[in-house]
């Protein structure tokens, strides 16, 4: 199928020629304009093919025995959801977990209906609210993967209306959909029409006459169900059909979700959960209709066809080269988790922390195309939405390089159901099951380590030259011989870490300890880079003196060992007793754990609490030159 603004077109002073056959798809006409002054024509060359590596081994779970681990935590899943139900005095709700694209789990609590009993189950029908938002960025993203809009358009050119807001400083541009896609047009929440009783199409555009921004577009995210119910309107348009029809289209009928729906006339009455005020009085029985609002939290949906849905979004992961069959391009699924705008960061002590448990809990998030994708303690990779609509309460989140979804309906206004999902995650994390997938190493790996070996133990300056995809660098060579006279000869190598097939930490079995290595492979096959991590138990004797004067310094402040180990630091006396003072109430009192060395020294300690220190030296011996201390690398959050 051919679409409009295809491949290659020419641009004149006076024409825009398309170099494809005319589609369905066409832009709005735009309002003539002056003619500009006379300027050279432009002509846009069609974009230079792109270049693949071969395939790789691909990440993978390295862990045999993943699912059933995860499987094993299902007892306790029910245990922790029925005792939140209990505490939250929720009527029922209906839980889901997606396992690498199944629907693993699927479970009702309490009841669909507090008159007949009903229990919830997989099928049970609920409102989603602004979960909704996600199918209309999709829809608005795959409409752009067809050439039928830019995400980059002006909102005028798809709603000429919006040529009546009115914006808070004349600097600013005029708002286009990938800021209304992340919430940064500086919309206001809710626009100036009444959006419970099906407003149509005209009515919401024409609320936008004289509507104040609340912000400058694109300086900050605030959140606005006007702006997503204006990007389905933009759909529909694009696409010469209603949002509805576009979703359907685009997920619902591809996914098989026929039980996904935009209105309580089309579910059956049986199937729907009733909803349910916070004194467990029941809804009025009258929807919340958002008629043109729509694309802001118009469906309602089911465990099951959720399930269906967060399967597809995993399916995006990882990157591969098979085929792409899926009805959303994985690439754009990808795009659609992963580009937000920046929406704030979280940090919270933990209240009496047992051995072992968190000191705090972080959370950074971004919002793009109706996902918030958070980073936090436990995970890199969260996407999810919630939803809240006519006393519904909803949560779907996913863990992209993990393959793990949890979905959340219920029927009470009081729910809370981001913590239900907080803690079946937290459930599912305590089997030990939840790590991501990892690379497996290159298989030229071997050959590449076994010469750089045997160039370590016994010195080449040409067999250095050709294990190398680059020029040695002077330096190598000491480099080389400062790990063999801390560890003496090495003979053979494992990964303790793999982060891509070209690039690995690996463990070297030397005769004086293990030497950590960081090695990045070129497409060759030869080293493009190395850098070694030396632990040794027993601090060296020149580092004895500063070592012990910092082990003591964490457990009391002492002038005279400050004098004397510090001699010529650049740091103050006062300086240094305040930061030593900070450690010491941060992590208590600490001991001396390894000695390390990179391209200088540092000292890790073990310490009282807050995980350990690490104290990076430079200059090393008598006397120091300076020091910086900082809570050893770790991955997560400090705990106690």
């Amino acid at each position: 199928m051919s679409w409009l603004l295809d491949r290659g077109y020419v641009v004149t002073l006076t024409s825009l020629v398309v170099a494809c056959a005319p589609g369905p798809l066409a832009r709005p006409a735009q309002p003539s304009t002056p003619a500009s002054p006379a300027a050279p024509s432009v002509v846009a060359l069609p974009a230079a093919p792109q270049q693949f590596a071969d395939p790789g081994p691909g990440l993978a779970f390295r862990d045999p025995d993943r699912r059933a681990k995860l499987a094993s935590a299902f007892t306790a899943v029910d245990a922790a959801v029925e005792a939140e139900r209990k505490q939250r005095n929720l009527p029922g709700l209906a839980l889901g977990i997606v396992i690498d694209g199944e629907l693993a789990y699927a479970k009702g609590f309490g009841v669909a209906d507090l008159e007949s009993r009903a229990a919830p189950d997989a099928d049970t029908v609920y409102r989603i609210g602004s979960i909704s938002k996600s199918f209309t960025g999709l829809a608005i993203l795959a409409l752009r993967d067809d050439g039928a809009l830019d995400l980059d358009d002006p909102l005028t050119r798809w709603i000429p209306e919006a040529a009546g807001l009115v914006y808070p400083s004349r600097d600013a541009r005029p708002i286009t959909l990938r800021q209304l896609a992340t919430h940064s047009a500086g919309l206001p929440r809710m626009g100036a029409f009444d959006p419970d009783h099906a407003p149509t199409e005209q009515v919401v555009v024409g609320s936008l006459a004289g509507l104040a921004l609340d912000g400058t577009p694109g300086m900050a995210s605030s959140y606005s169900n006007l702006g997503f119910s204006l990007l389905g309107i933009v759909a529909g348009r694009a696409a010469h059909a209603s949002l509805h029809d576009v979703i359907a289209r685009r997920v619902l009928e591809p996914l098989a979700m026929t039980s996904t729906f935009w209105g309580r006339a089309q579910v059956p009455p049986a199937r729907l959960a009733t909803a349910y005020k916070p004194d467990l009085t029941p809804l009025a029985p009258a929807d919340t209709l958002l008629g043109a609002a729509d694309g802001a939290g118009g469906l309602y949906s089911t465990v099951r066809d959720m399930a269906r849905y967060a399967a597809l979004q995993l399916s995006a992961y990882p990157p591969r080269d098979d085929a792409d069959r899926g009805p959303i391009r994985r690439a754009t699924l990808r795009e659609a988790h992963s580009t937000g705008i920046y929406l704030g960061s979280r940090v919270r002590t933990v209240a009496a922390p047992q051995r072992a448990e968190r000191l705090l809990q972080f959370e950074t998030s971004t919002y793009g195309f109706g996902w918030q994708r958070d980073v936090t303690c436990d995970f890199d990779d969260m996407v999810g939405h919630s939803g809240a609509i006519d006393s519904y309460r909803a949560d779907l989140r996913f863990l992209t390089s993990r393959g793990v979804a949890v979905i959340v309906l219920t029927n009470f206004a009081a729910a809370e159901v981001p913590r239900i999902t907080d803690r079946v995650l937290e459930t599912l994390l305590r089997t030990g099951a939840l790590d991501k997938r990892s690379a497996s190493l290159s298989p030229a790996f071997a050959s590449a380590m076994t010469a750089w070996l045997d160039v370590y133990n016994t010195w080449n300056e040409a067999a250095f030259a050709a294990v190398l995809a680059r020029p040695p660098d002077p330096s190598e060579p000491a480099e080389l011989a400062g790990y063999k006279q801390l560890h003496g000869a090495c003979t053979s190598f494992a990964p303790l870490e793999v982060i891509s097939p070209q690039r690995a930490r690996l463990q070297l079995a030397c005769e004086r300890g293990p030497l950590e290595l960081d090695v990045t492979l070129a497409t060759s096959g030869r080293i493009r880079g190395f850098a070694g991590t030396s632990r040794v138990a027993h601090v060296p004797a020149e580092l004895r003196n500063v070592a012990d004067g910092l082990v003591a310094l964490t457990s009391a402040w002492d002038d005279a060992v400050f004098k004397r180990v510090f001699k010529s630091s650049s740091k103050p006396r006062a300086a240094a007793k305040a930061y030593f003072d900070d450690v010491r109430v941060a992590h208590g009192a600490c001991k001396l754990a390894a000695a390390i060395h990179r391209t200088d020294w540092s000292l890790e300690l073990a310490c009282e609490r807050g995980g350990g220190v690490e104290i990076a030296l430079t200059g090393g011996g008598k006397p120091l030159d300076d020091y910086k201390v900082e809570p050893v690398r770790q991955a997560g959050c400090p705990v106690r």
